[in-house]
């Protein structure tokens, strides 16, 4: 046995991290090429600047609610950027948990949900992880000596929220002038429109009215903050960093980001971002740019900017490309992640691999609600010979994964919930696998930021 073997052993028989649920062995294992897969692609690139696909199609299971396109979801944690392969160190990563419109008192019973969630999904690492709380809201997460990129993994893996979100689409996106679809569109606003009908790929994905996330992030900035409630999916402000076009600091992005052929002229480049605040925002600045080399925008509580969602499964759309297009909706959630039940992989009515689940309760009275709101405004707004079949939106971490519409002929009041749904296209039977088990896994129940 080596020395780091032996270290490892002695480290996992003294700190033994226990499962916050029974779990099968398929469980475990399903659990394990969900977490290789996020190591994958988190060691592709640096943090800030971080991805991983998610893969979807939402629609009911009963029926075909509409043809929706594929979305390759973005996820993001804080912290600044690691440095490469510098050797390895005993890891020790110190987090600081933050409140959120669902939890929006740091109590011990929240910290110890959080706290058990994390030592769940470090036990797909197998033992050698401890995490442990540090004050009142204060997280310490140490494991065996790793490197830098191994660093950054883990961090990706205690970090990520996976928050599930559906929107009544129309009631919540805001076209350009900052109004929303839904208020425009019985005067037939052509904005409106094309918001709500969207293009080749439908409402929500390319072309469909969206914008470079510097034009949305500056409507989103310019909107009123809203007062807390338990519909929002962040508490407080959120802060972007923007270099202007064809500056050094974009320069910088994209020599870190290894895309300097994406950087389009005329274009602000993300410099970092979205940030819960200042400090976050600027101690992780690529090297040699300075908070002086960018431009501050504030996003308000009750505003969020996503990320359109993406038509092709092969093509990973990065934030910070000119080809990434955005939208800029109120964070009014019709219904979350954690309201969904048993996520199982499966196939659909044509054999192709999904994802199927039920919802709780309160997760079906939700689902049936908006679904009716939806669909009753399309049979309103459908005047004058014009039919506009209205939408909801599903988004996962900052991304949009489906805009999927209600036809109001077909489903006059709405879907009904009791038999669940799915989530299907574009995933092949690993995928599909891998979604199921993160979704089981569900969000955190506090939002948290890397210290150090």
């Amino acid at each position: 046995m080596t020395t780091e073997e032996r270290v490892i052993a002695e480290i996992a028989e003294a700190n033994p991290v226990p499962d916050a649920a029974p779990s099968s062995a398929q469980d475990r294992a399903e659990a394990e090429r969900v977490l290789q897969r996020v190591l994958a692609d988190a060691g592709s690139a640096p943090p800030p600047r971080r991805s991983r696909p998610l893969l979807g199609i939402l629609a009911p299971v009963l029926s075909l609610l509409v043809v929706v396109v594929v979305a390759a979801v973005i996820l993001r944690t804080g912290g600044s950027s690691t440095s490469g392969e510098r050797g390895t160190s005993r890891l020790s990563i110190t987090l600081r948990a933050e409140p959120t419109p669902q939890t929006p008192r740091i109590t011990k019973g929240a910290m110890s949900r959080e706290i058990a969630l994390m030592r769940r999904r470090l036990a797909t690492l197998g033992h050698g992880f401890t995490v442990q709380q540090a004050g009142a809201t204060g997280i310490v997460v140490t494991g065996p000596a790793s490197r830098d990129s191994e660093r950054a993994r883990v961090t990706r893996l205690v970090a990520v929220s996976a928050q599930l979100l559906f929107y009544d689409w129309e009631v919540n996106v805001l076209t350009p002038n900052g109004k929303t679809a839904a208020a425009q569109l019985a005067a037939q606003s052509r904005s409106a429109i094309s918001v709500s009908q969207g293009g080749r790929y439908g409402a929500g994905g390319l072309g469909a009215g969206g914008m470079s996330l510097y034009d949305a992030v500056k409507l989103a900035s310019k909107q009123a903050p809203l007062p807390l409630s338990e519909t929002q999916s962040r508490k407080g402000p959120s802060y972007y960093l923007f270099g202007a076009p064809g500056s050094a600091a974009c320069a910088a992005v994209a020599k870190i980001d290894g895309a300097a052929h994406q950087q389009s002229e005329g274009q602000h480049c993300l410099i970092n971002g979205p940030d819960s605040s200042l400090t976050d925002l600027y101690s992780g600045l690529p090297a040699g740019v300075t908070k002086a080399d960018g431009h501050m925008l504030r996003v308000p509580q009750g505003t969020v900017v996503l990320q359109a969602a993406n038509p092709s499964a092969s093509v990973q759309i990065q934030p910070g490309s000119p080809d990434a297009e955005f939208f800029v909706l109120r964070d009014h959630v019709a219904l979350f992640g954690s309201e969904i039940t048993n996520p199982l992989p499966s196939t659909d009515s044509t054999g192709q691999p999904d994802v199927q689940f039920g919802f709780n309760g309160k997760g079906q009275a939700a689902f049936e609600r908006v679904t009716k709101a939806v669909s009753h405004r399309g049979a309103n707004v459908s005047v004058a010979g014009a039919e506009f079949n209205q939408h909801f939106a599903v988004a996962l971490d900052g991304q949009l994964l489906t805009v999927p519409q209600i036809d109001f002929h077909q489903y006059p009041d709405g879907i009904i919930g009791a038999r669940g749904a799915d989530i299907t296209g574009g995933l092949n039977p690993q995928s599909a696998r891998d979604l199921a088990t993160e979704l089981r896994y569900g969000a955190l129940p506090l939002a948290v930021t890397v210290v150090r």
